[in-house]
């Protein structure tokens, strides 16, 4: 059976040495690496949050117009079919054909949201 080395102090000294550096070399990197993505994830979060402040600003404006004397107006106008003293309703029949813009509306629509397409004209 051959026999090993003897390994000298020195020796076994830059090798715990150099184990324990590269010990530390792996936690500093992996915090790194843990920094960034936390940081990331905050900013997504961030844009997030102002994009949310934002639909709640539309949706608490639409609210506010959904309360006025306008809104509640047109809607008995043109769903109700109601009119005021000393007007007169006149219905109109659309044509048998179909105009550009028809065709063009339902596609600019379909990318908004519900209650974008209901209640934004």
């Amino acid at each position: 059976m051959p026999k090993l080395p003897r390994l000298s102090f020195v020796q076994v000294a830059l090798v715990v040495t150099a184990v324990v550096v590269g010990y530390f070399a792996y936690a500093a990197v992996g915090d790194t690496l843990l920094s960034l993505r936390v940081n990331q994830d905050e900013q997504e979060l961030r844009q997030e949050v102002a994009q949310l402040r934002q639909d709640q600003a539309q949706l608490e404006s639409i609210r506010e117009y959904l309360w006025t004397d306008e809104y509640v107006e047109g809607v008995a106008r043109r769903i109700l079919g109601l009119v005021r003293d000393g007007e007169a309703l006149v219905i109109v029949s659309p044509s048998g054909t179909a105009t550009p813009a028809a065709e063009e509306e339902p596609t600019a629509n379909a990318n908004r949201r519900w209650w974008e397409r209901l209640y934004i004209p």
